[in-house]
């Protein structure tokens, strides 16, 4: 009896789902008429057919499949809030439905037409199987195409493994001007989903050469050196030239034939120089050095696509104009954030003093500094631009003081004393207290700036540190044991360091040719030259490729990322000698030690 009970009840439910699933001869005719309208594109009467059909609210198969060619209708009729609210209410009811992504897709054209990218990929993800999935991906490149960088970061940010985001993102970063962020987060897109790199480089193929030609853009004034017969030792572009030739020569001597324009400082004299197309037969170019050249240099580069690399500067402003402006030597943005990395590691207090030079990169340093130190809750006191008409406020503000009552004397007086005396007595007492300020910042390619701090800090006799950008001690009459007493710790390019073997060598070589010591405009071109020369025989024509792609092979000379040279030291004098200090070692123990950075 309970069995036969059991079979009645189950075969009453399973009546009941089979009506549920089958839908009756009144509905099934409805929906053939309203799907055949449909296909006749009569999209207003098939809407209003389907909306029929679907009041009757009969419960079958064909219900999901009617309430999706209505919003399908609806949106044809050019109804597109109803359509859109009726694929919702859809994707919400009848969310096993094995078409569902169908409903998706529409949700996602809507919302990228309607609302934009973010409302559009909120449903296009949804769709993970299937050719809707391959609709869905064509949708989103169709939609993500032309987005703007403004658009196109955040979507990434919110859908970081979507790989045609990533690529849209990839493309309109390519096109912006070289700066460190965009090439960081480009490199890190192309190197995460194994994108071609070249795909994203502005920059021409590299070509392999058996012979390349240097130009050197320098301001040489050679109509003065004809008149007059003389060859101007003391001029920076010599010394530039001399330290290039020298290079170029060490590299190969046959792979390279450097061709020398004279930019003088003039706009007329490089339009010259343009207009005589010289420049347009190099495969790169050394200089030029001053501003306004600099800046006709960087748009003729990018007409033209011809790298060239800035031998003196640290601005970098340069190098992040255009991919073919190049910086031989550190930037003054990464050099003073290395300072400010090294200085928090130290154990000093939180008030800091900054002074900067007149120039722009002395600027440039300065604030870089002060926003890295106050994001760390270092507090900056005071910053002061210092020229040669104020520079005496160095040492008269680290030492200025006012007469006030010596409390010691006064506590050694009995009271028969202190009532007789006329004046109590007296001292001078520093308006900024002893041991009160951690350490001085300062950036300026002048070396009295630090020697007025040094002064200063001397007379006051307390244990303030100086902490710079560029190399003080390779000035002629630089006080290193001083220096070294006072704790100076320099950011500098690793093309700056003094002492290195090849510094020293070239000292040397260049004493017995010349007899005399070379200036820093020698090295400097030398330098910028060796960057030049090893770049072509490593990587040829448009070596920033094969920097962004296979890296750095010179520990000196770091571009894989940026052109501008990433190779830094931290350095200072310990027991009369320079030495490089290691950053992760201070953080580990708490004190410096000589390795390099």
């Amino acid at each position: 009896m309970l069995k036969k009970l059991v079979f009645i009840v189950l075969a009453f439910v399973f009546s009941i789902n089979l009506m549920a699933q089958n839908p009756s001869n009144e509905f099934e005719s409805g929906y053939s008429t309203a799907k055949l309208l449909m296909q006749q594109g009569k999209f207003g009467l098939a809407e209003q057919s389907f909306k029929k059909l679907l009041s009757t609210d009969e419960s079958n198969a064909l219900v999901p499949y009617a309430m999706y060619y209505m919003a399908f209708s609806a949106y044809k009729a050019g109804n597109i809030s109803y359509a859109r609210d009726a694929f919702l209410q859809l994707t919400v009811k009848y969310e096993t439905w094995s078409k569902i992504d169908a409903a998706y897709l529409w949700l996602a054209q809507i919302g990228f037409e309607q609302s934009g990218a973010f409302k559009g990929m909120l449903y296009a993800s949804k769709i993970t199987k299937g050719p809707y999935l391959v609709k869905s991906n064509k949708l989103i490149e169709s939609a993500v195409k032309h987005t703007t960088i403004e658009t196109l970061a955040p979507l990434h940010e919110e859908y970081p493994t979507n790989r045609i985001v990533a690529e849209a993102y990839a493309t309109v970063l390519s096109r912006l001007p070289n700066s460190p962020e965009t090439t960081d987060t480009l490199n890190k897109i192309i190197d995460e989903f194994g994108f071609d790199r070249e795909k994203f480089s502005k920059i021409p193929l590299s070509h392999v050469k058996e012979h390349y030609d240097i130009g050197l853009v320098l301001p040489l004034f050679i109509d003065r050196l004809e008149a007059t017969g003389k060859y101007l030792k003391k001029s920076l572009a010599i010394d530039i030239y001399e330290g290039a030739q020298m290079a170029a020569n060490d590299v190969d001597s046959t792979l390279f034939t450097l061709h020398v324009f004279d930019s003088k400082t003039d706009s007329l004299q490089m339009e010259r120089l343009f207009m005589e197309g010289g420049l347009e037969k190099m495969d790169v170019v050394l200089g030029p050095l001053y501003p306004t050249p600099v800046s006709q240099m960087q748009r003729y580069a990018s007409e033209h696509q011809l790298n060239f690399v800035n031998p003196t500067s640290s601005n970098p402003e340069i190098s992040e104009s255009s991919p073919y402006a190049f910086l031989s030597r550190a930037s003054a943005t990464d050099l003073a954030i290395l300072a400010a990395d090294y200085i928090k590691t130290q154990p000093v207090n939180k008030n800091l003093f900054i002074y900067y030079g007149t120039s722009e990169v002395d600027s440039i340093s300065a604030h870089v500094y002060k926003a890295s130190m106050e994001a760390d809750s270092f507090n900056v006191i005071s910053i002061q631009r210092i020229g040669s008409e104020n520079r005496r406020q160095v040492y008269d503000g680290l030492t200025v003081s006012k007469t006030v009552v010596d409390r010691a004397k006064l506590a050694r007086m009995s009271r028969e004393e202190i009532r007789r005396a006329i004046q109590l007595p007296t001292t001078d007492s520093l308006l900024i207290q002893p041991d009160s300020i951690g350490h001085i910042f300062i950036a300026s390619s002048d070396p009295t700036l630090p020697t007025e701090a040094m002064s200063a800090i001397i007379s006051r006799g307390d244990s303030i540190k100086i902490m710079g950008v560029g190399n003080w001690f390779e000035q002629e009459n630089a006080g290193l044991s001083i220096m070294e007493g006072l704790g100076v710790t320099l950011a500098i390019s690793a093309f700056d360091d003094v002492s290195s073997p090849e510094y020293r060598l070239l000292t040397e070589r260049y004493i017995e040719k010349y007899r005399k010591r070379p200036g820093k405009y020698f090295f400097r071109g030398y330098f910028a030259m060796k960057f030049i020369t090893e770049s072509l025989k490593h990587y040829g024509t448009y070596f920033q490729n094969g920097y962004r792609a296979k890296g750095n092979f010179d520990t000196s000379m770091d571009f894989a990322d940026s052109n501008d040279n990433k190779a830094i030291y931290i350095i200072k004098m310990v027991d009369n000698q320079i030495q490089k200090m290691e950053i992760e070692e201070v953080n580990d123990q708490g004190n410096d030690s000589s390795s390099k950075y």
